[in-house]
């Protein structure tokens, strides 16, 4: 066995990469194919910001509570600037999860909320009264890698 391994470590390697990629490819489509249908609204709170690579990007680093049980969970800042990003700390802001899978979830921080929409009805109503939100939850932000989520 260890042979086999040393000898193929290469190929097991590539292997193992195209899988991970197929299936971070997966998780996303997931969540763009069935965020309307079964999506599920909270508020998050964003805790910090990460940065990954070589300081060449950054990652919100958030919180939301689903029936009772705190979540961690990770987004890419998009196209906000560090500095731009830096002040979204602490804000509160929508978070879609899937119904099936609530690790599989985005941070919208240009939609806030007040505590007062404290559960999945009370956005959702709001959410259809205010048009301007309703446009910006179309385009689906950049989740981190799907291992931050779970793990």
């Amino acid at each position: 066995m260890i042979n086999f391994v040393k000898t193929y470590y290469t190929i097991i390697f590539a292997i193992l990469t195209i899988a991970m990629i197929f299936y971070q490819y997966h998780f996303i489509r997931k969540f763009k194919s069935s965020y309307k249908q079964d999506g599920l609204y909270a508020i998050g709170t964003i805790k910090k910001i990460d940065d990954y690579g070589r300081g060449t990007g950054f990652n919100f680093i958030y919180t939301f509570i689903v029936n009772g049980k705190k979540f961690t969970s990770v987004c890419d800042i998009g196209d906000l600037s560090f500095s731009t990003a830096q002040k979204e700390v602490d804000k509160k802001c929508l978070i879609i999860y899937l119904n099936n899978d609530v690790h599989n979830n985005r941070l919208y921080p240009s939609i806030p909320l007040n505590d007062s929409l404290n559960n999945d009805i009370k956005i959702r109503k709001w959410i259809e009264s205010n048009s301007k939100v309703k446009s910006k939850i179309d385009p689906v932000p950049s989740p981190g890698y799907f291992l931050q989520n779970y793990f």
